[in-house]
């Protein structure tokens, strides 16, 4: 018979604070997580409309996803011992479901837990990437229809300027959220409320940004954090005339370092007119994405 101190105890969650920061982002990074979702930018901004809470065990966390269900997660983050401590901790006490999970969770899972998980992709989920400089140079014929897009976007303005998002100008965002969102009947997909939480906490995040004007005019912003120095993740994008959203992007990629050389666009939601968007924008990857079910 078992003493019951040889069970382990139920995971204890708590909200992410600003404080988690440090501890987040070097197990990501030292582990080599690179999804946008684990960064702790989009932790952060996400954490209420998603209903985050975390958990850490040694080198690792993981994510509680209560807009998902009583049961769900972000597949654990961090060295193989950490995730595989969470992981048997969550099977003691419930039948967990898993979110976020690449092609290399799903083999970790396989390994560990033969027979014990049912995998659905998500096709809704899976990340746009593109190379920055292709994105810059639109050469040939695979780039005319985007090329066209971006010189319509640019011939809307006479003069364009652009400046640094930072803590101080962040209230002109904030305002260009809320003309945005006038444009929309519901805000099913309208991510006003994370982008304001991250807005407000700008330089907290880490994250970095620009402000358009178009004849002087503040027409659009985009924020993001970069996921590693290579990569660079569009969080937040609103531009008030949907004619200048290619050359907004255009503008953007010029600006990123030189030592940037991917731009993660995010998932379309199953949405038709963004997927249609994405992928005329050519990406050069689709990171394939996984739910994992517990056979019950």
């Amino acid at each position: 018979m078992n003493n019951s101190s040889d069970v382990a105890q139920p995971l204890a969650f708590e909200p992410i604070i600003m404080s988690h920061k440090e501890r987040i982002e070097e197990i990501r990074r030292t582990y080599g997580n690179t999804l946008y979702v684990y960064t702790f930018a989009s932790l952060y901004a996400w954490q209420e409309d998603e209903q985050y809470e975390i958990s850490f065990c040694d080198t690792a966390f993981i994510i509680k996803y209560g807009k998902k269900g009583d049961n769900a997660y972000l597949f654990p983050c961090g060295n193989d011992n950490g995730r595989k401590k969470l992981i048997s901790r969550l099977l003691q006490y419930e039948s967990p479901v898993f979110y976020s999970m690449t092609d290399e969770d799903k083999r970790f899972i396989e390994n560990e837990y033969p027979d014990k998980f049912t995998f659905s992709q998500c096709r809704d989920e899976f990340p746009y990437l593109y190379d920055k400089a292709a994105q810059i140079e639109l050469s040939g014929k695979t780039y005319k229809s985007l090329r066209h897009q971006i010189n319509t976007g640019r011939a809307v303005a006479e003069k364009w300027s652009t400046e640094p998002l930072t803590d101080r100008n962040a209230e002109r965002a904030l305002a260009i959220n809320e003309e945005w969102l006038k444009g929309y009947s519901f805000s099913t997909h309208a991510d006003t409320h994370a982008a304001e939480t991250a807005l407000r906490n700008f330089s907290k995040l880490s994250m970095w940004g620009l402000i358009f004007q178009a004849d002087g005019k503040d027409i659009a912003y985009v924020a993001g954090t970069f996921v590693t120095p290579e990569i660079f993740d569009i969080c937040f994008c609103k531009v008030l005339d949907k004619r200048c959203d290619c050359f907004i992007k255009w503008a953007l990629y010029c600006a990123l370092p030189d030592e940037t050389k991917t731009i993660d666009s995010e998932e379309d939601l199953g949405l038709e007119g963004l997927r249609r968007h994405k992928l005329l924008r050519q990406p050069k990857e689709l990171t394939r994405i996984w739910k994992g079910s517990l056979n019950i």
